[in-house]
């Protein structure tokens, strides 16, 4: 099968197309899928980079990509899945997306909606997940409550939009840049805060009246403790300053040092130790594209995660992550992976698919 590969940590160019990958053999419990689309996180571009190494360590040759969307080409007979299910899901930390097919475990699928496009459905998982747990799980929105979204036209902020206004009925506020100002606004934001202005500065232009520039929940999809702390005097009092980043902005986009670890604990463990107001969660579940809400606000396409109009292919599986690091995609970023209509007639698929392969 054809595979994107990294070789070691680098840059974007590390990462070359293999046309010669052998077929993975899924475990007793893992479902074999043919991969559709994956997609290019921030997440992938800091460890294809190495920044993360000190904390996060791979072995290479490495397929990156976590987030997928495909079809079930085999699964296990106690499976609640078929072959021919159309499913998407994520495999993070594992990565091995940018590939024909992968293996992954059941608790890391859930059933595609049919309404759901492929490539649409490759790039929510990540951005939902992270998303529903800031909004739901950690933050408690309820109807009512007025929230302020840092980095409200990313991936993960849009979705903690489209989540906390459609999803949980609260009014929303969000920081961008002019270029999303409109697209901001059509997922639900009331008042778009430029985030180029301090936050005060912005606060003060958009606010009608004084109780307008105090939040019930703020959610940080941005990171940096400089953020907290300007955010900090507009918390209202019982509110949850809630970051999916922590206190280094756009964290691993430099390399993660010693010496950021050690400023990231003196900074971290007393406020969450003595705090009630700064709550931090750097993972998220799968799972959870199976709860009820979050699945109905996907079905329905009242959460949509925006992606980028331009498609990528494995061959070009670098361009795509040279492209992330830009930071000036129109969304999520894409690339197809269909697999040849060869890779169908593969031996070792259909020793795989007869059930007769070593496991």
């Amino acid at each position: 099968m054809r595979a994107a590969f990294a070789h070691s940590y680098g840059a974007p160019s590390v990462i070359t197309l293999a046309t010669d990958v052998p077929m993975p053999i899924p475990g007793p419990e893992q479902l074999l899928i043919r991969v559709h689309s994956t997609t290019v996180n921030p997440a992938d571009c800091k460890q294809r980079s190495g920044n993360l190494k000190l904390v996060m360590k791979h072995s290479f040759p490495l397929a990156f990509g976590q987030d997928f969307a495909g079809i079930v080409e085999s699964a296990p007979p106690t499976s609640q899945f078929k072959r021919g299910d159309e499913v998407y899901g994520c495999t993070a930390p594992r990565n091995g997306c940018g590939a024909e097919y992968v293996a992954v475990y059941e608790r890391e699928v859930v059933r595609k909606p049919v309404t759901l496009a492929w490539d649409v459905a490759a790039a929510t998982p990540t951005a939902a997940c992270t998303a529903y747990r800031g909004v739901v799980t950690v933050g408690k929105a309820t109807e009512g409550m007025r929230v302020l979204v840092h980095g409200a036209s990313g991936g993960v902020g849009s979705a903690m939009v489209q989540i906390a206004r459609r999803g949980c009925g609260c009014t929303v506020w969000g920081t961008s840049g002019p270029t999303n100002r409109q697209y901001v606004e059509s997922i639900g934001v009331v008042a778009v805060l430029d985030h180029s202005q301090p936050l005060a500065s912005a606060l003060a232009t958009a606010a009608n009246t004084p109780a307008d520039i105090h939040f019930d929940l703020i959610l940080d999809a941005v990171g940096g403790d400089d953020l907290y702390a300007a955010s900090l005097p507009f918390l209202a009092k019982g509110g949850r300053y809630v970051s999916a980043v922590g206190p280094v902005r756009h964290g691993g986009s430099d390399r993660i040092t010693v010496g950021t670890l050690l400023y990231s604990a003196y900074t971290l463990v007393p406020r969450l130790l003595f705090s009630r107001r700064y709550l931090l969660f750097l993972s998220f579940d799968v799972a959870d594209l199976g709860v009820a809400e979050l699945r109905e606000l996907i079905t329905s396409r009242e959460l949509e995660v925006r992606v980028d109009p331009e498609r990528f292919e494995l061959a070009t599986f670098a361009n795509a992550h040279a492209k992330c690091e830009t930071h000036h995609s129109c969304g999520r970023i894409v690339v197809r992976v269909t697999a040849e209509e060869a890779a169908w007639n593969s031996p070792v698929l259909a020793e795989v698919l007869r059930g007769t392969a070593p496991m």
